[in-house]
């Protein structure tokens, strides 16, 4: 593949999101199901990674949350957004 064929896939993917086929199945069910933790967590990751303007203070509250449980700030953030900001299953999912 030339650069340009794989921008132009890139760009293909990125304008028609296909929750049924999906790269990473975590962020397509919560595109299906709850749209509103979709957003923010699209968000935070963004801020985080991409040096986004939005902020969510909620959702960083909840990782220094699990932060003060001993975990890393990388796992937490991991193990919340994949359990849908659930402190409690994240916090099982990393004790597991």
């Amino acid at each position: 593949m030339t650069l340009r064929t794989v921008l132009l896939s890139l760009q293909a993917l990125l304008a028609a999101a296909e929750p049924d086929d999906p790269q990473d199945a975590v962020v397509a069910k919560q595109y299906k199901d709850c749209q509103e933790i979709f957003i923010k967590t699209a968000r935070h990751w963004t801020n985080i990674y991409a040096g986004g303007p939005h902020r969510e203070l909620d959702l960083e509250n909840k990782i220094t949350q699990v932060m003060g449980m001993g975990f890393d700030e990388g796992k937490a953030r991991v193990a919340l957004s994949s359990h849908n900001w659930d402190i409690e299953r994240a916090t099982e999912n990393l004790l597991s």
